[in-house]
């Protein structure tokens, strides 16, 4: 009897746990069915079927685990940076030549109080301008956010903490960009500079920031385009088109019409020279589709267009490229100079339109410019021997020691380096094509061609650089300059450098000074341009110095 009563006594709490169980699920489903799905679906939509375990939240943000989302989440974004002053947070030497601009600037409020901080700093970086990202705290605190900084932090002030966690995604750009069915590929060596974003033409919004084209007018009715894409906190990023009709060595992959066949074996290039660089030409807000003819269509069912006529303006603005380096009736090879007529009879010039409506202008590489950057020498002068890894953002062509990837060299205090093979060199040299902006050549002098070797010399001694640099220039430079009455001379200087064919060096140099001479012959003393003021500098810590010039010449 007292075994029964158990049995029901144990019967009755598994029933009784059962319902209290059922209840719970029941209650739970009831909850679930009143609180609306629609979120939940919408993310997943917006996941677009993701294969690699990377998620996105509900405004498209990507990111790792739900609490860098939250992080992400708590910054609040200033419309506009807030210029600080001088907070110093990097050590530098007190008399750092070419540090013409560090600056600080507030792009950010967080929670508890905390801010982010920019630093964009001068000259060097793959873009001329480099932006380093501190957290500020409540309590004045401030934090290295290394992995959203271009810089390896060595040499900050005693109150900057460094954090190598933290990494604000929407800070990271992507390396591929899909813009209204167009696709972009980020640059290397343009990086975060800060623009006039209201000078720019804004194309499309993305889930990582506006993406904009910016305009260089040039002659011709012809633009210069580079394409931006703006992030959280107003620093750039910037990208090149890739173009799916030219192969790597610059053929074309193009279904040609019949009558089109002469194109076949032409190889062309996306970008016009503009001295010792390279920029892409556009036609913008026009049309032309009574000056060109198609000649094919592109793998993705695009046309491809010509030049009907061989006086248009296309034909000259390539022209124009093509005459520098061949002023005389022959090139460095002995190959006559083809005239006008000549030049646009082989047909040199094909035109592609985007979605935007811009025209692309190509030209045939066999007519490209015989001008680059020519021979700039950089001089190493760390204070003890010192391992450096130097890179610089050009298309090096030829180079002394083997550039690779870049230099990493041992420098000694008095100049002596010593490459990775152990081979002893004074100084590291290349020739080739800048990635940046060519300047616009608005100052300089004229001077007797007669007095020239003077003149330089005297230039030289101006800007800074020592008996060796010096001696070193006049030998490479002094028998290539132009056998007329006058020269003009035009000096670029550091800041211009840095935009041209930006430096990147590790460990950072505290003094850093760059010259490159563009001069042109002429028959008499009229100029348009303003005088020039030439500016040496202090060597101090350690320095390093680069001359190079605008070199005219068979490429």
């Amino acid at each position: 009897m007292f075994s029964n009563k158990i049995i029901i006594i144990l019967l009755s709490v598994f029933l009784l746990a059962g319902a209290v169980f059922l209840g719970v699920l029941s209650w739970r489903n009831i909850i679930q069915k009143q609180q609306p799905q629609v979120n939940q679906i919408n993310v997943e939509a917006d996941l677009g079927h993701l294969t690699e375990p990377r998620e996105t939240n509900i405004t498209g943000m990507p990111m790792t685990s739900i609490e860098e989302a939250k992080k992400d989440g708590e910054i609040e974004w200033l419309a506009a940076p807030v210029k600080l002053g001088d907070l110093k947070l990097v050590e530098y030497a007190e008399d750092s030549a070419g540090m013409s601009s560090i600056e600080y600037y507030k792009v950010a409020s967080m929670d508890k109080g905390e801010e982010i901080i920019n630093e964009f700093i001068q000259p060097q970086s793959p873009a001329g301008k480099q932006v380093i990202r501190f957290k500020k705290t409540a309590d004045g605190k401030y934090f290295l956010i290394n992995k959203n900084s271009e810089f390896e932090g060595n040499d900050f002030k005693s109150n900057v903490a460094i954090d190598k966690e933290t990494n604000i995604e929407s800070l990271d750009a992507p390396a591929k960009l899909l813009v209204n069915g167009m696709n972009f590929n980020k640059k290397d060596w343009f990086n975060k500079m800060p623009l006039e974003w209201n000078t720019l033409i804004k194309i499309a919004s993305t889930e990582n920031g506006d993406f904009f084209k910016k305009l260089t007018a040039d002659d011709y009715n012809l633009s210069y385009v580079e394409y931006v894409l703006k992030m959280p906190d107003t620093t750039a990023v910037y990208y090149d088109m890739p173009f799916d009709f030219l192969a790597g060595d610059n053929s074309l992959i193009v279904n040609l019409n019949a009558d089109s066949q002469i194109f076949k074996d032409k190889k062309f290039n996306a970008a016009l020279s503009k001295g010792c660089s390279l920029a892409a030409p556009i036609i913008s807000n026009s049309d032309l589709a009574d000056r060109i003819y198609q000649i094919g269509t592109t793998k993705s069912g695009n046309p491809l267009y010509a030049p009907k006529d061989t006086s248009d303006d296309l034909f000259k603005a390539v022209y124009d490229v093509y005459k520098i380096g061949r002023d005389g009736t022959t090139d460095f090879d002995g190959n006559p100079v083809l005239t006008f007529e000549e030049f646009a009879a082989k047909k040199p010039v094909i035109v592609w339109r985007d979605a935007l409506g811009d025209y692309h202008v190509f030209y045939d590489s066999e007519y490209s410019a015989l001008a680059e950057c020519g021979k700039p020498v950089i001089y190493l002068y760390p204070e003890i021997e010192t391992d450096v890894k130097v890179q610089v953002g050009a298309k090096v062509r030829i180079s002394e020691p083997d550039y690779g990837e870049g230099w990493k060299v041992t420098a000694n205090s008095d100049g002596k380096i010593i490459n990775s093979d152990g081979a002893e060199y004074g100084n590291l040299y290349w020739e080739g094509l800048g990635h940046g902006d060519y300047p616009a050549i608005t100052e300089g002098r004229i001077v007797k061609g007669e007095n020239i070797e003077v003149e330089l010399k005297h230039d030289l001694a101006a800007l800074g650089l020592n008996k060796k640099e010096s001696a070193d220039f006049m030998e490479f430079w002094l028998d290539k300059m132009p056998k007329t009455p006058y020269i003009r001379l035009t000096w670029l200087d550091t800041a211009e450098m840095n935009e041209l064919a930006p430096l990147a060096i590790q460990p950072r140099p505290d003094t850093v000074k760059r010259i490159f001479l563009d001069f042109a012959g002429q028959n008499t003393t009229e100029t348009k341009l303003a005088p020039q003021k030439l500016n040496g500098f202090a060597r101090t810590g350690f320095t390093v110095v680069e001359w190079g010039g605008l070199l005219i010449g068979n490429r």
